[in-house]
């Protein structure tokens, strides 16, 4: 795994299913502090240098995919509302189960 600075915040999308945040903080405790961790909002990106923890596949999830925001404000990102404008760089996967 690549370096991580888990002082920066990290952005959770949960696709609606919002009974899996606390069992992914759980999972990202070990790399980030959990007063970090917050939902993300389709009102407001993260910023560069900030990470973003997505549960994948949506419908199912087996896994949380963990990304390093690289750009802002640009185009090629692929979220939805406010983050897609957001660029990342997948850093780690961690299984949730």
């Amino acid at each position: 795994m690549s370096s991580v600075d888990g002082t920066k915040k990290i952005y959770l999308i949960v696709h609606g299913q919002r009974q899996l945040i606390d069992p992914i903080k759980d999972k990202l405790a070990s790399n980030f502090k959990r007063e970090n961790m917050v939902p993300a909002s389709l009102d407001k990106a993260g910023e560069v240098g900030e990470y973003v923890a997505m549960l994948w596949p949506p419908m199912a999830p087996a896994e949380i995919v963990v990304s390093q925001i690289t750009g802002t404000g640009g185009t090629g990102g692929k979220g939805m509302g406010a983050w897609s404008s957001v660029t990342q760089k997948e850093i780690m996967r961690v299984p949730l189960k």
